[in-house]
């Protein structure tokens, strides 16, 4: 006779899974967007005042790169994880005026 209780469990188990895989699937989204949109803003900002198009994509990619790094910081995800930045990229984050919005 089948054991309801493990397919109970299973059941849960399997919804469990699925729902850590959803948030880390989130957390990839959010960073994903967030550096995009903190690339173009700063690239294009830049490549407009300075008409230097290596100036902007490298202004981009350190945006980028702490706008990464913010949502990583805050996400539940990843609590315990290890990470080595350079000091410089603390630096830029608590320079920047990042604004932090949630949809609900």
């Amino acid at each position: 006779m089948p054991d309801p209780f493990d397919a109970l469990a299973t059941f849960v188990l399997g919804k469990m899974k699925q729902s850590a895989m959803a948030l880390w699937w989130n957390l990839v989204f959010e960073i994903s967007f967030s550096a995009m949109v903190g690339f173009l803003f700063i690239a294009g900002t830049a490549m407009v005042a300075t008409k230097s198009v290596v100036l902007g994509v490298g202004s981009g990619m350190v945006m980028a790169a702490v706008c990464m790094v913010a949502v990583f910081r805050r996400s539940p995800l990843s609590k315990g994880l290890i990470v080595v930045l350079p000091a410089a990229e603390a630096a830029k984050e608590m320079e920047s005026n990042l604004q932090t919005i949630e949809r609900r």
